[in-house]
């Protein structure tokens, strides 16, 4: 065995420690479950209570341990710990360790866990508190679970890899509605040995896995995480992450909107985009991505498709959900309509672009290879689908059908409704979907983003200059820097931030303001960095009214004990829309900006919003920028990269800078930004955050 994980997936002899007589344990299950599943290698009763005639016994685990390449521990939690350490000292394999009661169940299982991780050394142990691992290619099914006795399709190139054993087999059985199924899968449960990132490295290498599919709840080490899709990435292979529960950010502090908003879904987006990985928004999207994903497929943006059906209804929502997610179903060339009208397609009711085939379309089954063929030699259709119903009637023609899909040059898929016993049999994998709706949630996956016009990413000299000496300035150890001062460094650094008024009512109107131009008049001070929640910011106000205006709001800073209160008036601007740029320096994701709406959306549910992780990809501001600009006509996107480069700068000198907030960031009617509102968090200490490698 040339990998310490080939004992955990390829084990040649397997002994059970905990092994009961009593039917339905999780030790006898095991042994039941290896046989009935073919498992060719040896099975051992390990220190059995009293003797199992059907199986031989090893009666000392320190002694004989070194036989076994694989361990199962089904003891409980306190008596797990010698146990591990004892299969440690005896040279055995590897361990599946089903016990609980470990990190999971509180301060005392937290500190027997650790005990746990110090008694197994360098020994691989899966779990504990997990639900074991299958390994179809060595006929290896190391688990209780009932899932495993259920009919199956063939094992498609897919591994399987999930914090939560149970959800990990609800997503196997998603993907046999697909006709494909996991050729491996682990349940790592309280990955107190082996993270989830270190068994999905090990399957991920395996030449027959083209997809890594990964259940996560908690996200121990973002950057394995990253390396792990990058990894991917270069095998010209795939990850699919369906990632649950809370925002892990959500238990941070927060004082600007920025931080309020990157919580864990956004950042733990960015990464995954960086990285290559495809994210999924629930457990059906996760089967669809899996199953698209299996075949090395790639479309260029905005990809040409051929839509293929048995009826006119059934095309055109398929055309209609393709034009939806930015792809094109166009005319066919003549070239390619002449060669369809010149096949025998008795009761086609249209040969264009959706091509309806009728409803005798098994009529003219024989000219099918034919018609594929005449849509896969065209140059300008980039994709092919195909769809039909009554599936359970015309099994071998669909089978038939998926097979010449899937010998295509050009990808193509097939929507093979209502198949027999919920299941395609013999399909070939990646190419058969059930509904148009699981095609659709596959698609985007497939499709490559467009390139964006690269610019020059790095932050001009003047930038660099300017953010040292901001940096510089910064005040030493944690507090809030509110605009007051705020808003002075951010325009230094170059940041377009709207001047402030020296004495109430004094300013002058800028060049293409109206000449009744109104004030903002904030009421400033570190104890209220939310100030407008305590109605101290007061919009609208006349010239003349601005000295009273601040007056008021000092006496009511000096009713709630605030500190440092002092006054900033500023002039109204006209804009056609308010951005929010921020940055937010996280624990786990390290530093990142995000750009989204600002004002009153800044912190909408649901607002979209773009996060830049830092060191910034190539590419990534641009997207961005133009991201954000194609949602205003007037803003150019260069404005937007510029205060991005401009503010990644600062955060890369100024690793105090735990969080910025600029809302909102005005579009003014030419194009330009302007800021008006800031707040800067800065930390305990300077201590700068890991960023990925």
């Amino acid at each position: 065995m040339s990998d310490p994980l080939d004992a955990l997936f390829f084990p040649r002899r397997i002994g059970v420690i905990g092994l009961s007589a009593r039917p339905g344990t999780w030790g006898r299950r095991v042994v039941e479950l290896l046989r009935s599943g073919g498992y060719p290698g040896e099975v051992f009763a390990v220190e059995p209570r009293e003797p199992d005639p059907e199986l031989p016994s090893l009666d000392d685990l320190l002694a004989d341990g070194g036989l076994l390449d694989l361990l199962v521990v089904a003891v409980p939690a306190e008596a797990a710990v010698g146990v591990v350490e004892r299969a440690r000292r005896a040279g055995v394999g590897a361990v599946v360790l089903f016990s609980a009661g470990f990190a999971e169940a509180g301060a005392e299982g937290r500190l027997l866990q650790k005990r746990l991780v110090a008694a197994a050394g360098d020994l691989p142990v899966l779990g504990p508190n997990c639900l074991g691992l299958v390994s179809r290619p060595a006929a290896t099914t190391v688990t209780a679970s009932a899932y495993v006795e259920r009919a199956a399709p063939a094992p498609g190139p897919v591994a399987i890899v999930t914090q939560s054993g149970a959800m990990g087999f609800v997503l196997a059985a998603l993907l046999d509605q697909r006709g494909t199924s996991y050729a491996y899968y682990a349940s790592v449960g309280n990955e107190a040995c082996l993270p989830l990132t270190a068994v999905g490295s090990y399957l991920l290498e395996r030449p027959d896995v083209q997809v890594l599919g990964l259940y996560v709840e908690q996200i121990r080490d973002p950057q394995a995480l990253a390396r792990l899709g990058r990894r991917a990435r270069e095998l010209g292979k795939r990850v699919v992450v369906l990632k649950a529960g809370a925002s892990e950010a959500g238990g941070r502090a927060t004082l600007s909107h920025t931080a309020a908003v990157a919580g864990d879904p956004l950042l733990f987006g960015a990464l995954c985009r960086d990285a290559g990985i495809v994210t999924a928004a629930d457990d059906e999207s996760f089967a669809d991505l899996v199953t698209a994903l299996q075949r090395p497929v790639s479309l260029p943006p905005a990809p040409r498709f051929a839509v293929l059906s048995m009826s006119g209804g059934a095309g055109a929502v398929i055309a209609d959900r393709l034009t939806a997610l930015g792809a094109r179903v166009p005319e066919l060339t003549p070239g390619t309509r002449a060669a369809v009208a010149a096949l025998d397609l008795p009761g086609a009711a249209a040969l264009d672009n959706p091509i309806d085939l009728g409803g005798q379309f098994y009529r003219g089954a024989d000219s099918f290879g034919a018609l594929l063929a005449a849509l896969d030699r065209d140059p300008a259709v980039d994709g092919i689908v195909c769809c039909f119903t009554f599936g359970d009637q015309f099994v071998d023609l669909y089978r038939q059908l998926a097979g010449c899909i899937g010998e295509l040059t050009t990808p193509g898929w097939l929507v093979w409704a209502c198949p027999p016993d919920g299941a395609p049999v013999g399909a070939p994998s990646g190419v058969v979907h059930p509904t148009i709706a699981s095609l659709m949630r596959a698609l985007p996956a497939v499709v490559r983003e467009p390139e964006p016009e690269l610019t020059d990413q790095r932050a001009p000299l003047d930038a660099k200059a300017a953010a040292a000496r901001v940096a510089a300035r910064l005040p030493r150890g944690p507090g809030v820097v509110t605009e007051a001062c705020a808003g002075p460094l951010l325009r230094e650094l170059g940041v377009p931030y709207v001047e402030r008024v020296g004495d109430a009512g004094t300013a002058q109107p800028r060049d293409g303001d109206t000449p009744s131009l109104s004030y903002a008049v904030k009421l400033d001070s570190p104890d209220a960095p939310h100030r407008a929640r305590l109605g101290l910011v007061r919009l609208g106000v006349p010239a003349a009214e601005t000295a009273l205006v601040a007056a008021e709001l000092l006496d009511r800073a000096a009713e709630l004990r605030l500190r440092d209160a002092q006054v900033v008036v500023q002039p109204r601007l006209t804009h056609t829309a308010e951005l929010s740029v921020g940055a937010v320096r996280d624990p786990q994701y390290g530093p990142a900006l995000v750009v989204g709406p600002g004002g009153a959306r800044a912190e909408e549910a649901g607002a979209e919003r773009q996060v830049v992780r830092l060191p910034a990809a190539p590419g990534a501001v641009e997207r961005a920028a133009e991201s954000v600009a194609a949602g205003h006509p007037a803003l150019h996107a260069s404005a937007v990269a510029q205060v991005l480069i401009r503010v990644a700068e600062l955060v890369t000198q100024a690793p105090s800078l735990a969080e910025l907030d600029i809302n909102p960031l005005l579009v003014r009617p030419d194009g330009s930004l302007v800021a008006v509102d800031s707040l800067l968090v800065l930390s305990a200490d300077d201590t700068p955050v890991p960023v990925r490698p």
